[in-house]
């Protein structure tokens, strides 16, 4: 279904009630993508809470003992994981088409 919004002066942008009901939307809980064929889209951006452990399986195996230094850089190495792993999907999402910007 196509839905039609409207532009105010000021660059807000209303969401039709039955499209926010669908998408259970409330304040601050959308993200904006600027597509390259002149669209945008809206993403429901997940709750803070909800990502509570996200990390967790790349964070296994740290030992207890550890030092807040070695804490710290086994964090940024889970961190690193994460962001390989979340890019390689997405390249293969798209079909494994390097894009260079």
């Amino acid at each position: 279904m196509i839905y039609t919004a409207t532009v105010t002066s000021q660059g807000q942008i209303t969401i039709p009630v039955q499209l926010r009901r669908e998408l259970d939307l409330d304040r601050a809980t959308l993200s904006i993508t600027k597509n390259g064929d002149n669209s945008i889209a809206l993403k429901k951006t997940p709750d803070l809470l909800s990502l509570a452990g996200s990390l967790s399986k790349y964070a296994k195996n740290i030992d207890k003992g550890l030092s807040g230094d070695e804490i710290i850089k086994k964090e940024k190495e889970a961190i690193d994981n994460a962001r390989a792993e979340h890019y390689r999907k997405k390249l293969k999402r798209l079909g494994n088409t390097l894009i260079i910007v």
